[in-house]
C-alpha cells in the first residue's frame, strides 16, 4: 500500500463515520479531488480487507474500526468448501454419498451434510433454480439446468474475497482439475484484451465474474454439457452490443472449445446481466408485442404515481429500452449484477418503491422474477425523472383589505424570501370571500380574521423579522409529519407481527394486505436498524399518516436487522411523498442517531430527538 493510500485511509478513519467530500480529502493529503477518486478505486480493487463506500455526500470507511477490516478465515473456509462441493457435484451425473464427498475434501460426513443443508437454504435465498436432490441409500445429486448450475458455481467462487495480485494463482488452484493452467492464463489475457478493445472499464469483481464464466464454459463444453437457449432469439440478440462482445470472447477461446450459437447467446445474456459500460445502440427490430406490454406498464405507473414514465418521450424511451434489454437475462434467471443496491434502496427510497411496483408489473406480464439488484437500476431511472423536474411550488394567494400597492410590494418581498411559494393572485378579502382548498393564504394587515376552516397566515407590521419567522414556522410545520405520528413501544418477533400490531393499534387493518404485498416484492428495511413499510400505491386517495414502532429488540427483516419501524401511509401528492421519504432517510442515515431514537421512552422525547438530528 502506498504512502498516499495510507494517508487517505488514516484520514477517513478519524472522521467518525461521516461522509467526507472528495475536495476536503484532497486538501487534507495534498492532491486533486480527481486523484482521490483514483486512489479510492485502487484501494477498493486491490485491498479487499478495506472498503471505502461512496454517496452523494462523499466517501467513508465501511466500518468504525480499521483494525477489524480483515477476512473472517472461518467464513472463507466455509464458502470455499461450498464452491468445491458444487464443483464436485457438477461433474457427477449420478447420485453420490455424503461419505464420498467427505473423503474427497477431508471433512466428516456430518460437516458435509450440514454444509449442504446450508447451501440449499442459500440457493433458495439467491433465487437460483438449482436443487440438491436426496434419496435414501443413494445419496445426493445436483438438479437444475446447465445455465443455472454455471451461475451458482460462479456466484460461489466470486464471493470469495481474494486480492487481485494473487487472483491468477487462486483461480488456477481451484480449477486445475477442470482446465489446464495455460488455458486459464489465456482466458485472463483474453478478458484484458476485450476490456481494452470495447472500452468496458471492468472493475475487479466484473473481471473475476467474466473470467470464471469463460473457464466454466470451456470445461463444460469439453465435457459435453452445453447451455440450452432457444435459437429463435438469435436475430434479436445480434442487435445488442453485448452480442458482439460475446462473439469476440467465443472466437478468443476457439482453440480450446467450440462455442455453439446457444453458448454465444447464453454469454450475451450473461453480459447483459452485468450492465457493462457499453453504448446502447438503437434496436430497430423490437418485438412489438413486448413493446406494447412495457408501454402498458409505464402508462399504468404514470397513472398511479403521476410520474411521466409514459407521457414524456425521453423518459419513456430510456426506461422502455432498459426493460426491453433486461427481459432476456431475467427470463433465464440470471442474477443481475449491481453492487450498489443497499445504497440505492436507502438514499432513493421513494424511487425504489416506485421501481418495485414496475418490477411487480414486469413479473406479471412476462412471468419472470425481478430481484432487488434490477429494481435498483429501475430506481435510477425514476430518480432521474425526479431530478430533471422543477420542484412544484405552493400556490399562494395574498389577501388584503386596503392599500393594494403596499400589499403588492410586500408580496414581492415574500416571494423573494420564500422561493417555494408561487404567488399567483392578490385578492381583496371580504366577509364572504370564497377560499380555495388547494391554495395557501397569507393575509396582510387584515382588519378582521376571515371565517374559514382553512388556516390563514396573518402578517402585520410591514414584514419584519418576526413576521418572516412566522411564515417559515408555518411552512415547516406543514412539512413536518412526525409530530402527528402515533408511536408505539412493542415487543414482537418478526416483521409480520410488527406490521399487524402497528396497523391494528392505529385502526388501519385494511392496509395490512397492501403493506405485506410490498414486503413480498422487496423488503423495506434500509439498514441502520430502520424499516419503512408502506402499501403499494393504488389509484385512490390516501390520508397521509405515519405510525412508528420501537421494538424492544432488533428483529430480522430481509437481510437486515430492524428495531425502528416507520409505517408510512402516503398521500396522493407524489412530490410530498418524495419529500417524506427523503426526510426519513436524512434523519436515519446515521446509526448513532437511530440508536438514540430507539432509546426514547415517550413521544415527546422521540420528537425532540428527531428534530435535533
Amino acid at each position: 500500500m502506498s504512502k498516499k493510500h495510507n494517508q487517505l485511509i488514516n484520514f477517513l478513519s478519524t472522521q467518525e463515520q461521516e461522509y467526507i467530500p472528495a475536495v476536503k480529502i484532497a486538501e487534507a493529503i495534498g492532491v486533486t479531488d480527481r486523484t482521490i477518486r483514483n486512489y479510492i478505486k485502487e484501494i477498493n480493487e486491490k485491498f479487499n480487507q478495506i472498503s471505502i463506500v461512496s454517496s452523494p455526500e462523499g466517501y467513508k470507511l465501511q466500518t468504525d474500526d480499521i483494525n477489524m477490516l480483515t477476512v473472517n478465515e472461518t467464513d472463507l473456509e466455509e464458502t470455499l468448501l461450498d464452491f468445491e462441493i458444487i464443483q464436485f457435484l457438477m461433474n457427477r451425473d449420478d447420485y453420490t454419498t455424503y461419505d464420498e464427498i467427505a473423503d474427497k475434501f477431508f471433512y466428516s460426513p456430518q460437516t458435509i451434510r450440514s454444509r449442504i443443508q446450508k447451501l440449499t437454504i442459500d440457493m433458495d435465498k439467491l433465487g437460483i433454480d438449482v436443487a440438491i436432490d436426496t434419496k435414501v441409500f443413494k445419496g445426493i445429486v445436483l438438479v437444475g439446468t446447465e445455465i443455472q448450475k454455471r451461475v451458482l458455481l460462479e456466484k460461489l467462487f466470486t464471493s470469495i474475497s481474494v486480492k487481485k495480485e494473487v487472483y491468477k494463482d487462486f483461480l488456477t488452484q481451484n480449477f486445475c482439475d477442470w482446465i489446464h493452467e495455460d488455458v486459464i492464463e489465456r482466458v485472463l489475457n483474453l478478458v484484458e484484451e476485450i476490456n481494452i478493445k470495447f472500452d468496458l472499464n471492468l472493475e475487479f469483481l466484473m473481471y473475476k465474474k467474466i473470467s470464471v464464466q469463460l473457464i466454466i464454459m470451456i470445461s463444460r463444453i469439453e465435457r459435453g454439457n452445453h447451455a440450452a437457449i432457444e435459437l429463435s432469439e438469435e436475430t434479436e440478440f445480434k442487435e445488442f452490443k453485448e452480442f458482439e462482445v460475446a462473439r469476440a470472447f467465443c472466437n478468443g477461446i476457439l482453440k480450446y472449445a467450440i462455442a455453439s450459437e446457444n453458448e454465444c447467446i447464453y454469454l450475451t445474456n450473461y453480459l447483459m446481466s452485468l450492465h457493462l459500460d457499453l453504448e446502447e445502440p438503437r434496436i430497430e427490430n423490437k418485438d412489438l408485442h413486448t413493446v406494447k406490454k412495457i408501454e402498458k406498464i409505464l402508462f399504468n405507473i404514470e397513472q398511479v404515481y403521476q410520474v411521466p414514465t409514459y407521457s414524456q418521450k425521453k423518459f419513456k424511451t430510456n426506461i422502455l429500452n432498459h426493460i426491453y434489454r433486461i427481459i432476456y437475462p431475467v427470463s433465464h434467471n440470471l442474477l443481475i449484477y449491481n453492487p450498489f443496491v443497499k445504497e440505492t434502496k436507502s438514499e432513493y427510497f421513494f424511487s425504489f418503491s416506485i421501481a418495485s411496483n414496475i418490477a411487480l408489473e414486469i413479473e406479471k406480464e412476462f412471468n419472470v422474477e425481478i430481484h432487488d439488484s434490477e429494481i435498483a437500476y429501475l430506481a435510477y431511472h425514476i430518480q432521474n425523472i425526479f431530478e430533471s423536474q422543477d420542484k412544484k411550488r405552493i400556490k399562494t394567494i395574498i389577501l388584503y383589505n386596503r392599500n393594494y400597492e403596499r400589499t403588492k410590494l410586500l408580496s414581492s418581498k415574500i416571494a423573494t424570501y420564500f422561493n417555494e411559494l408561487e404567488i399567483y393572485k392578490i385578492e381583496k378579502c371580504t366577509q364572504d370571500y370564497a377560499f380555495n382548498e388547494n391554495c395557501l393564504y397569507i393575509g396582510i394587515d387584515l382588519a378582521f380574521t376571515p371565517k374559514t376552516e382553512k388556516e390563514v397566515i396573518m402578517v402585520q407590521n410591514g414584514l419584519q423579522n418576526g413576521e418572516i419567522k412566522k411564515i417559515r414556522f408555518f411552512l415547516e410545520s406543514q412539512n413536518s409529519i412526525i409530530e402527528r405520528a402515533n408511536i408505539y413501544w412493542i415487543d414482537e418477533n418478526n416483521l409480520d407481527q410488527v406490521i399487524q400490531k402497528l396497523l391494528k393499534s392505529n385502526q388501519r387493518e385494511d392496509f395490512i394486505e397492501a403493506v405485506m404485498k410490498r414486503e413480498k416484492m422487496s423488503y423495506t428495511s434500509m439498514g441502520n436498524l430502520v424499516a419503512i413499510p408502506h402499501p403499494y400505491f393504488e389509484i385512490q386517495e390516501y390520508k397521509e399518516e405515519v405510525i412508528i414502532g420501537i421494538n424492544q429488540k432488533a428483529i430480522e427483516w430481509g437481510s437486515e436487522f430492524v428495531q425502528l419501524i416507520i409505517i408510512y401511509l402516503p398521500s396522493n401528492d407524489v412530490e410530498r411523498n418524495e419529500y417524506i421519504f427523503t426526510e426519513f432517510f436524512q434523519k436515519t442515515k446515521n446509526i448513532t442517531d437511530v440508536k438514540k431514537l430507539v432509546q426514547m421512552k415517550t413521544k415527546e422525547e422521540f420528537v425532540n430527538c428527531w428534530n435535533q438530528i
